[in-house]
């Protein structure tokens, strides 16, 4: 829909539902009538917290990859979770904006993307207070075209309605109201994973470097994060290759996880 009064028409009905039971469908309501033939999924964090899922619409078979997957430990390393914990960044975004690398070669893909059936993702963030933040994934199925820049612009021509209306529903709220689903994941002990990869036999830098790999970053995107050059950011990227016995950025990624299952 790139109407713009019929865009602004649909997301006001949001506002007849902040603070009332049912606030989740209606925004679920709304994303797909802006946006059609997307699967909504709206989750919420805290700075350094866990993801929580608030609702969805997710089939019963994405939804045991999603328990299993996601929650199990994959959303440390997803394009959605990472931005909310790493950047302030609030609006609406494409999966290309904030993902840095091919989500098709990256280890996020194989060990939970390519079981839910997506082609393409849009995202929203809504910052509330006291570093929380909830951010609602669209994604597209299999075989659908790719968002353009005119989904962009539909959902940018109402984000400050679909914005503070989520503010007004939640910056008050505990995220375990009756949105929420009771499935909580171990997220300390899957933090720690992360935050510790490789710490035993890598430099300070070559750390840094490995924690910018996991997340999916290029040499030239890394390399921006640290403010160094790419050449020698892939001296450090061949440094943790060679201690960590990879011989790839897949191949790193691939013996994280496996230190996370075991975890």
């Amino acid at each position: 829909m790139t109407d713009a009064s019929g865009a602004i028409e649909v997301a006001s009905l949001l506002i007849a539902r902040v603070g009332v039971a049912g606030f989740s469908g209606a925004l679920m309501d709304v994303m797909t009538t802006l946006i059609p033939n997307t699967v909504p999924v709206i989750l919420a964090t805290e700075a350094k917290g866990a993801p929580v899922l608030l609702a969805s619409r997710t089939s019963a078979q994405e939804r045991i990859s999603f328990n299993n997957a996601y929650m199990g430990g994959a959303y440390l390393l997803g394009p959605g979770y990472r931005t909310s914990q790493d950047t302030d960044f609030s609006g609406v975004c494409l999966l290309r904006d904030i993902f840095p690398g091919d989500i098709r070669s990256s280890r996020y893909f194989h060990m939970y993307w390519d079981a839910t059936g997506t082609s393409d993702e849009m995202f929203q963030f809504i910052r509330l207070d006291n570093d929380r933040t909830i951010y609602i994934s669209l994604g597209r199925p299999e075989n659908a075209p790719k968002f353009r820049t005119s989904d962009i612009k539909a959902l940018s021509i109402v984000e400050p309605i679909i914005r503070e209306s989520i503010r007004s529903h939640w910056n008050n709220r505990a995220f375990e109201s009756g949105d929420t689903q009771a499935l909580m994941p171990n997220h300390d002990k899957f933090r720690n994973v992360l935050d510790t990869f490789g710490t035993d036999v890598l430099s300070r830098r070559e750390a840094e470097v490995c924690q910018l790999l996991l997340r999916g970053h290029s040499s030239k995107s890394a390399a921006r994060k640290l403010e160094i050059s790419p050449e020698t950011e892939r001296i450090h990227r061949r440094r943790v290759y060679s201690k960590l016995y990879a011989s790839s950025q897949v191949e790193v990624m691939a013996k994280f996880m496996a230190t996370l299952v075991k975890a």
